[in-house]
């Protein structure tokens, strides 16, 4: 943490974001608007708002459903634990930190152990500019759509500063490092709405993807007999766009506007009853003793466990006459 942060008042965030130069401080900026005000809950429900749009097309779908489900389905938690960890590491030290640009290299390498077996469907320029853009605007976004204020102008700067340098780390199969950011924040909320709103045909595999996806949020964090909830908490907050390809309806408006209220509702309760925290979920993860991390990984493994026959049944893969086609 910069030496100038200071963190003696009780919401401290704001106040060091709004300090800030966002032409110099982005990164900075970035790790304060994302790791502080964070939770396993909200990083998992992050993601099950997040990802399901990455896969959208069938170059994407096949990647991560491989020919049984590939970790969506048999070790589901595990996926948002690597997942989290990498994005924390990535919001955390930011893109000039040889620690995040480590982490990036491994994502580099995990893909391109795949080429072999899906040639081509990593060499899509527009997909890593896609992530890069709905990255930085997701939050805002998503405050906006429950009703809550979206960034503020330094924000935006920031983010969309971050994610520009963010961008060309990743490397494209075939065509080098990625490239192609737009120019400034309003800029990424039209390349996103322009490529969510592109005319696509029903994706299956992404239907099952998205399902899974979902249905892991529910199992982990609501009891039985009221995961059907926890899978609309979801889909209510997730894009059309997203859920018209994957073939998955929309919620009952009556519905999806009682659970908009209650996420701005705890949302807004939260911001401004409980203290900002002095450390940054990363940070305690990091620091963890032996014991701690060991226990993690168990319970994280035993939801793993637990889920893969859950969710197979409930998307019907035993015997499913798809499910054996894809195989």
């Amino acid at each position: 943490m910069a030496d100038t942060i200071d963190q003696s008042k009780r919401h401290w965030v704001s106040a060091a974001i709004e300090s800030l130069d966002p032409e110099k401080d982005y990164e900075l900026m970035w790790r304060l608007m994302s790791c502080y005000r964070s939770s396993d809950f909200m990083n998992n429900f992050t993601y099950a708002l997040t990802f399901p749009n990455f896969i959208v097309t069938p170059h994407g779908s096949e990647v991560v459903w491989r020919k049984d489900g590939g970790k969506v389905i048999n070790v589901s938690t595990t996926r948002v634990e690597d997942t989290e960890n990498y994005n924390m590491t990535w919001w955390y030290y930011g893109p000039s930190d040889p620690r995040c640009r480590q982490a990036v290299e491994r994502i580099n390498k995990l893909h391109a152990s795949f080429h072999n077996r899906y040639p081509g469907n990593f060499s899509h320029m527009d997909d890593y500019s896609y992530v890069a853009a709905f990255s930085a605007i997701l939050m805002h976004r998503l405050r906006l759509r429950i009703g809550l204020s979206g960034f503020s102008e330094k924000e935006k700067i920031a983010a969309h500063h971050f994610w520009r340098d963010m961008l060309p780390l990743f490397v494209v199969e075939g065509q080098g490092y990625a490239h192609g950011f737009p120019d400034d924040f309003d800029g990424c909320v039209k390349y996103a709405e322009d490529f969510e709103n592109m005319p696509r045909e029903h994706n299956e595999t992404a239907r099952l993807i998205g399902l899974a996806i979902y249905n892991q949020f529910a199992f982990r964090y609501f009891p039985p007999g009221l995961r059907w909830l926890g899978v609309l908490f979801c889909t209510s907050l997730s894009l059309p766009t997203t859920l018209r390809v994957m073939g998955i309806p929309r919620p009952n408006p009556i519905v999806a506007g009682f659970i908009v209220f209650f996420v701005r509702t705890l949302m807004w309760l939260s911001e401004i009853t409980l203290p900002d925290p002095k450390e940054a979920i990363i940070r305690n993860l990091e620091t963890m003793d032996a014991a701690g991390k060991k226990q993690r990984k168990q319970e994280i493994r035993t939801l793993d466990r637990d889920y893969a026959p859950y969710v197979k049944q409930k998307l019907g893969l035993h015997g499913c006459p798809f499910s054996a086609k894809m195989e």
